[in-house]
Parts: C-alpha cells; structure tokens; sequence
C-alpha cells in the first residue's frame, strides 16, 4: 500500500512510520515535511492513505503555522478525495478546534501526546483501524457495467477469463481477468438509469478502476444503424430531461462526451475489417453479415420503447443518433463526475428499431459480441493507462 506521510517532526514521523511498518511490513511511505511539497503530492498522485499535520512550515526550514485550511482544501479537490485520511496532531487544544473542520472532509482528527502510555492509544487505535480498511479494500484495474445477467453471460464468449460471483458492497459482482488485469462484471439490482447510476457511482469509488465500460444490447435507429450493428456511445444523453409547458414536452437534453483520444482509437479500430470479422468468429446470425461497429451519439431513457412515432419524437434531440437504451448515460454521468476520472466509453449491439417488432431472437449473438468488443477494446487500453 502506499502511504503519504505530512510531518515536520523528525521524532513524531519516525514514531509514526514505525506503527505503520508494523502493521503493514510492505507499506511504501512518502515522507514530506512541508505544506508546498505536500500540495504537489496531494494534488499530483494517488495513495492509499494520506496522514496529516495540523502545524507545518510553507516551505522547507520555515515557521511552522496552522495549515489546516490551506491543506484541507487542496485535499477536497484532489483525486485523493476519497481515500483514507487521518490528521495526527501533539496540540491538544488545537485539534478540539479544528476537528469540525476536518471532520467535514472525511479526516479522522486525533491527538498525538508521545510515549507509549494509555492517553497515547488513541492515535495509533485510529491509524490501525485506517489501515486495516484500505487492506480489505480491493482496487481493480477495469469494471464492466451489464444491465442484465443475459449481458454479463456474452462475456464466456470472449477471450476473458471469468472468475467468481461476490458480493462487494452491496453490488452483484463477477470477477472477470483480461491477460494480467482484474476487474469486475457488475450488474444493477433492475435495469434503467436509477439503478445503473446508484451502482455505477458506488463501483467507481470503492473499485478506483483506470477504464469503466458497458456492453449489452440496444435499439437502433432507421438509417443511422442496422440490426447487430455495434453502437459505441460517442455522447450520451437522457432523452427525457426538460419541462412539460402549456401541454408542449420542452427538450432539455445535457449531453456527457467520451475521452476525445479514446473515441479517436475506437474509430480506427472499426475501420479495421480484421477487427469487425473476430469480434463475430463463431456466430451465424444472417444479420451479421452487413454489420458493423459505429461510433455515435447515443440516447438513454427508463422506459422500453416499442414505438416508431415515439423514436421519431426523440430523434429531433439529435439527427446523427444511432442508437436507444436506458443505463449508458448514468455510467457516462457518474464516470465523469468521479474525482477518480477513469476513462469510459459503452458499447452496446442493436437487438431491435424501436418499434412493435420487437423481439429477443438476436439478444444471445448481441449480448456476446458487444462483450467481445469492450474487452477487445480493454486488451488494447489497459497496458497503457494502468501503468501511469
């Protein structure tokens, strides 16, 4: 695990580093006595637990003054917003005062008297107790978000490893191992965008995944994609935000974009006719035969549409949509909004056109090829993002 460590005192950081070594012989601690040098940290790289002084110089060889707000603020809007925290302070006085402050950011506040005496227990009660956390806590390099079993199931069909279902959190998982990389298959208590969004954002935070994504099935859109197309979602939006006025619905879509390198790769791997042809070794459905991978705006609901007036209705968001669904835009909203910031992106293959045709005979050959895809695409992004 690793460790940053915010102390100007020699004696307190050895005391410290010690009982951390204890109770984690493999900790990798980066020690920083100053609060510039702990600014660069904080806001720069990623731990697995940040201790705090409360008094520190500015600079190296300075006066030592309370830092609290200064350090605080630069911790809330760093990636390290949600990792374990705690402020170890010998001013007694002071971290009775100040502990509202760090309290309210999620930062443990306790005193630090020196000595091995009982009135010194606390602080070394609380950081084994951090410690013991961050150690049961398990940190993937990937998730995938399916809205339905039959979803995660197209995952056999690809060139992943499936391991184990668990239950982490509260979240239905599958452990799924692409080459050396793990990650997690997890699917919402129901499909639509409440669940998928509660899950989505629960996933991010616990897991700290590098890449999220989502496969599954979709419907299309006449003339913008085919059945068994693969639709990757360009942009994603809900179709249904805006205000209901004097009987008229008024649109009010808010769009989320995927990485503009990430949407770039994704498009020069669907020009690649070797790519398309892998992704459907094995499968025979007539339907494959014109189709493709297409990247593309993509708009997400909580209803199920069989209805070709009310697909037509929901193009006038966008003329270049391809594709209709009802989880994708909570995965793209919640990914965005992390202060983990993992790439994202959703595949998902066309099963029906919205309207009263359909039906469910291509959902096995969608549901596998869509997985195909997304881990094809991981193979290829994970070596590089997980080593930064």
């Amino acid at each position: 695990m690793k460790y940053l460590l915010i102390e100007d005192s020699e004696e307190k950081a050895a005391a410290i580093s010690d009982f951390v070594l204890l109770k984690d012989s493999l900790a990798s601690i980066e020690h920083v006595d100053n609060l510039s040098d702990a600014r660069i940290c904080i806001l720069t790289k990623k731990y697995d637990l940040i201790i705090f002084d409360v008094y520190l110089p500015n600079q190296k060889g300075e006066i030592e003054q309370d830092i609290s707000a200064e350090i605080v603020a630069d911790f809330s809007k760093s990636h390290n917003y949600y990792v374990e925290t705690i402020a170890i302070t010998k001013y007694v006085d002071e971290a009775l005062e100040r502990s509202p402050l760090f309290n309210d950011n999620g930062i443990t506040l306790v005193s630090y008297l020196g000595g091995d005496g009982v009135a010194d227990q606390q602080w070394k009660d609380s950081l084994a107790y951090k410690i013991r956390r961050i150690s049961s806590r398990s940190r993937l390099d990937f998730v995938v978000f399916c809205a339905l079993i039959k979803e995660r199931i197209g995952y056999v069909n690809t060139a992943a490893r499936i391991g184990d279902l668990k239950q982490i959190g509260g979240l239905n998982c599958q452990e799924i191992f692409i080459d050396k990389y793990r990650g997690m298959c997890i699917t919402p208590s129901r499909m639509g965008l409440v669940n998928m969004a509660v899950a989505s954002t629960k996933a991010i935070e616990l897991f700290s995944p590098k890449i999220v994504a989502m496969s599954g099935i979709c419907a299309g859109v006449e003339g913008e994609s085919k059945l068994l197309d693969i639709v990757v979602g360009q942009i994603c939006w809900e179709y249904q935000t805006g205000k209901f006025k004097e009987g008229k619905f008024r649109q009010e879509p808010y769009q989320v974009p995927m990485n503009t390198l990430l949407k770039t790769e994704i498009e020069q791997l669907a020009e690649q006719p070797e790519f398309v042809r892998n992704l459907k070794e094995g499968l025979f459905d007539t339907e494959l035969k014109d189709s493709t991978v297409r990247v593309a705006p993509v708009s997400s609901g909580s209803v199920v549409i069989a209805d070709a007036e009310r697909m037509s209705a929901i193009g006038e968001q966008h003329r270049k949509w391809a594709a209709l669904e009802m989880e994708m835009y909570s995965m793209y909203e919640a990914a965005s909004q992390s202060l983990c910031a993992p790439l994202f992106f959703g595949a998902k293959a066309v099963v029906d056109m919205g309207d009263s045709a359909k039906g469910d005979s291509l959902h096995a050959t969608a549901c596998t090829i869509s997985a195909r895809f997304i881990v094809e695409v991981l193979k290829r992004k994970l070596p590089e993002v997980v080593a930064d």
